[in-house]
């Protein structure tokens, strides 16, 4: 057996130093990679955390000195080629064994001076990390090694499906790759095991990659999403009526009547919306639900203006929205008001007399901000979002994903959608649970851009926040995924029990990320060395820390078919079967 160096320092807390063997050239120990240190008693697993090179000054002056002979310069590095310089790699241990058999714990004790580094080889990481069953344990990439090793690391996806996880990392690094990966391994599993709750996927999906195709830097399409590729078990739904004829998708319309203030509030910051404004925003709900009697449509009184009327009469629905809303007020007023615009005038002049003078400038400054809304694909009457609920929490349903389609860059629109989905789920769990029920599903929500529900100042304010609180004893679960994980409410990391960490160069980012990371202090110097498909996995779903090259999604999309393929002969040949015996 090979040695590559011996331990000379360190401790179990902060990992251990090894001096390089002079004949080991150092650009092979980059860092990320796993490394085996033998013990005494035990065999280690670290990963690299740094490397470097400590030299005696004058006598490496000697070996880059132009006017020093080559013939002189092989006499110093034969003679003196230890003390010229050492080799020197550090690294945290993550995982030990007893010598005599492969009994692997969390690494608790401390190589003993001068072991031994040696090769890792394939059977070692399979002892540690175990072997892909197609079952729970799928593979989700090879791990970082001083030399290449074809050997495929597993995430139980069972047990990443007991509780919350996250994905971070910066733009371009792979989040999505691996978002779609870790569904299509659910969704495997969900179709493979037969469970007491089957899985559902709830995917808000901003950049259309899970419901359509997968995209490079250029945005050219290079791989079907999740979503699509699992067709017959998922509905797809999307707010962009182009991209629903186009493509197949059920459009979502914004139902006005469902939005309450807290959604506006949240939004309120990105559409430069005033405090003052907000707070006003109930008296002025009061105002208009006392003097039109249109409890459920005070939205659409408070945004419809003259301007939007006249948009909304070019279309046989806007038609019927605007009529059906006259109707409604008509006959709940006595016939008061016959147009839109004595319906403005007058809840003008009420909001100054009933709320105030300085309310009804508020208004007047702040509300064309708000009629951004009416912009959006909206509805008096359809429930898309009572549709979504239902496919997700009955046993005979199926996932969901919400693709933006052209509205990417709306994320007023995409927190709204969010958030009532969000809170119909939450109270129609509630709902179940107080009248003696369970949830027949299990609930996976893959939620892009997380901390504009989940961060600091949003946590407390969104239905997200009680789902992350006290729905996962319920079966519901978040897989947050996030470029900022410092601006998420530290509580929420809290709750993360995986977490795979892609490339991030913030040192906030970074301690956020590592929150609940063993011995988090080892890998800092790491993440922002994480090359674009590399990320670091730690938590209930792999058995230790590793630093791993995700799988090429290209592979799993041929696993994924393949599946599919025979599955749907097994059905055809079953319903020949039973056809065959007159049963059909």
């Amino acid at each position: 057996m090979k040695i590559l160096g011996k331990v000379v320092s360190g401790s179990v807390d902060s990992g251990v130093k090894i001096f390089l063997e002079n004949t080991e050239n150092i650009e092979d120990f980059p860092v990320g990679s796993l490394i085996t240190i033998l013990g005494k008693q035990h065999k280690y697993l670290g990963i690299i955390t740094d490397a470097g090179i400590s030299s005696h000054e004058k006598n490496a002056y000697e070996m880059i000195n132009p006017n020093t002979s080559d013939l002189v310069k092989a006499h110093l590095l034969r003679v003196y080629g230890d003390r010229l310089r050492t080799q020197w790699i550090e690294a945290a241990l993550i995982a030990q064994a007893s010598s005599d058999k492969m009994d692997a714990t969390f690494a608790d004790t401390m190589p003993s001076f001068a072991s031994a580094l040696v090769e890792t080889t394939a059977e070692e990481l399979i002892s540690f990390f175990g072997k892909e069953n197609r079952e729970n344990l799928w593979s989700i990439g090879q791990p970082k090694t001083p030399k290449a090793l074809a050997v495929e690391v597993p995430i139980d996806v069972e047990k990443l499906a007991n509780l919350s996880f996250g994905i971070f990392g910066k733009s371009g690094t792979g989040k999505t790759f691996l978002g779609n990966l870790l569904a299509g391994y659910l969704t495997l599993y969900n179709l493979l095991v037969s469970k007491d709750k089957p899985y559902r996927l709830l995917i808000f999906d901003m950049h259309s990659e899970y419901a359509l195709e997968l995209k490079d830097n250029l945005g050219r399409p290079i791989a079907e999403g999740v979503a699509q590729i699992f067709k017959d078990y998922f509905v797809r739904y999307t707010p962009d009526p182009e991209l629903a004829k186009e493509r197949g998708l059920k459009l979502f319309k914004i139902n006005l009547s469902q939005i309450r203030i807290e959604d506006i509030q949240m939004i309120a910051p990105i559409f430069g919306i005033s405090e003052t404004f907000l707070r006003y925003l109930y008296d002025i709900q009061k105002v208009i639900e006392k003097h039109f009697g249109v409890k459920e449509h005070w939205l659409w009184v408070l945004l419809i203006d003259e301007r939007k009327e006249e948009e909304m009469m070019r279309t046989e629905e806007g038609r019927e929205i605007i009529q059906r809303l006259l109707d409604q007020i008509k006959k709940r007023t006595g016939g008061r008001f016959q147009s839109i615009s004595s319906l403005r005038v007058y809840l003008e002049d009420r909001i100054k007399n009933d709320i105030g003078s300085s309310a009804l400038i508020s208004y007047k400054s702040q509300i064309p901000k708000l009629k951004r809304l009416l912009s959006y694909p909206c509805t008096m009457d359809e429930d898309p979002v009572g549709e979504i609920v239902k496919y997700i929490t009955e046993r005979d349903g199926a996932s969901v994903s919400i693709s933006l389609g052209k509205y990417e860059k709306e994320t007023p629109l995409y927190m709204l959608i969010a958030n009532l989905i969000a809170r119909r789920l939450r109270d129609e769990i509630n709902k179940k649970i107080m009248a003696g029920g369970e949830p027949e599903t299990k609930i996976i929500i893959f939620l892009e851009e997380a901390h504009n529900f989940l961060g600091r100042t949003t946590y407390r304010l969104s239905p997200f926040g009680d789902i992350a609180r006290e729905m996962r004893k319920r079966g519901v679960i978040l897989c947050i995924i996030d470029q900022r994980p410092s601006e998420l409410d530290p509580d929420v990391i809290s709750m993360l029990w995986t977490a795979f960490v892609f490339s991030l160069t913030e040192k906030n980012d970074i301690e956020a990320a590592l929150m609940g990371a063993p011995r988090a202090s080892l890998f800092k110097k790491l993440i922002p060395l994480l090359r674009n498909r590399e990320v670091l996995i730690y938590g209930e779903a792999i058995r230790f820390p590793i630093v791993i090259s995700v799988r090429d999604y290209a592979e799993a999309v041929k696993i994924f078919k393949d599946f599919l393929r025979k599955r749907t002969k097994m059905r055809e040949e079953k319903i020949k079967v039973l056809m065959e015996n007159g049963f059909i």
